[in-house]
């Protein structure tokens, strides 16, 4: 299933909670648990409506290019850079 599917899937799943407890609130009232539920219900259908916002525009992301040539040593130094794991050139380990 996709993720457009299981979107609606949801969406469709609020929209029969929505029903079942407007129903509810018709037989018992301004009950304060039907009331609460009814809120819980109203977020999760903007945090919904806020996925489905951010799914349908995908974020777009500039890729940088790393070029494969040579690096130029001049960067490390002036050969007094110590190399990794091994230490610095001519010293050796005790």
């Amino acid at each position: 299933m996709t993720i457009h599917e299981e979107l609606q899937r949801t969406r469709t799943a609020l929209l029969a909670l929505e029903k079942s407890l407007m129903s509810l609130r018709n037989q018992l009232g301004a009950h304060i648990d039907v009331l609460r539920l009814l809120d819980d219900l109203e977020r999760c259908a903007t945090d919904l409506g806020r996925l489905e916002d951010q799914i349908q525009v995908p974020a777009r992301r500039e890729l940088m290019v790393i070029p494969d040539d040579d690096r130029d040593h001049g960067l490390w130094g002036a050969g007094d850079v110590d190399h990794e794991g091994v230490g610095a050139p001519g010293r050796r380990a005790p």
